[in-house]
């Protein structure tokens, strides 16, 4: 007997192995840029402590970053995951070529990255006031929690999506909010998850180790390796 073909315009059934697959592209096209930051990242929270010209730079910096408040989070945070990874994928990256249509995406990015450093700002300042500041188990390990538990699956990257429906449907908020279901969800977010957790994972338990004052400059330095896999993965760049 043969077996029955599905029914033509019928979805495939979902695989746990195809909603992995976008962030497993992204780790091999990107993984040199992945290891380029978090080493950096890494070296610079050891040698804050060791070394007091690393140490007084980074407080130098820290310090002109509050003083222009979020709105200057907003303009670091778009800078990190814009220009800097981009430069570096330039020259180690695959992607080597510049066009208009890439400009006008780069553009694009800059203002969503911009309202991205503005909302970690206000998510670092809530965790402070939660669970206090140090390097204490008690303190970072509850902040990881909300971090990958709640954080980072339920706001950051289902509204990361809804940028990538904007760049595909058009700015039509009724149509962004109809696309929204399970199916979707799993489909754009979960592939984001993987990578997330495979990458800030390490990275957490320094950033969160360390005074307020330096958590946002630390998380735009590892954001800038970031940015590049996560635009790859929510822009569905699978055939390319």
């Amino acid at each position: 007997m043969e077996p029955r073909s599905r029914p033509e315009g019928l979805p495939s059934p979902w695989s746990l192995q195809d909603a992995l697959r976008p962030g497993i592209l992204a780790v091999r096209n990107f993984y040199r840029v992945f290891l380029f930051f978090q080493a950096i990242a890494i070296a610079l929270y050891f040698s804050y402590g060791h070394f007091p010209l690393v140490q007084a730079s980074c407080d130098a910096f820290a310090a002109w970053k509050n003083s222009g408040g979020m709105a200057l989070s907003a303009i670091l945070t778009a800078v990190a995951g814009t220009l800097l990874p981009e430069s570096v994928r330039t020259i180690v990256g695959p992607d080597r070529s510049w066009d208009w249509a890439r400009t006008r995406r780069l553009g694009c990015n800059f203002l969503f990255f911009a309202f991205t450093g503005w909302m970690v700002d206000l998510f670092y300042l809530l965790q402070a006031h939660l669970f206090g500041i140090g390097p204490q188990w008690r303190v970072v390990l509850p902040k990881i929690i909300l971090d990958f538990g709640g954080f980072v699956p339920w706001i950051a990257l289902p509204l990361s999506v809804s940028y990538f429906l904007w760049l595909e449907l058009g700015w039509s908020p009724s149509r962004i909010l109809r696309s929204w279901n399970w199916q979707l969800y799993r489909d754009r977010v979960l592939p984001l998850i993987i990578p997330d957790f495979i990458y800030w994972g390490p990275l957490l338990i320094f950033l969160y180790g360390l005074p307020l004052s330096l958590q946002v400059p630390f998380f735009l330095l590892a954001f800038s390796g970031w940015s590049l896999a996560f635009v790859f993965i929510g822009s569905h760049g699978l055939k390319k």
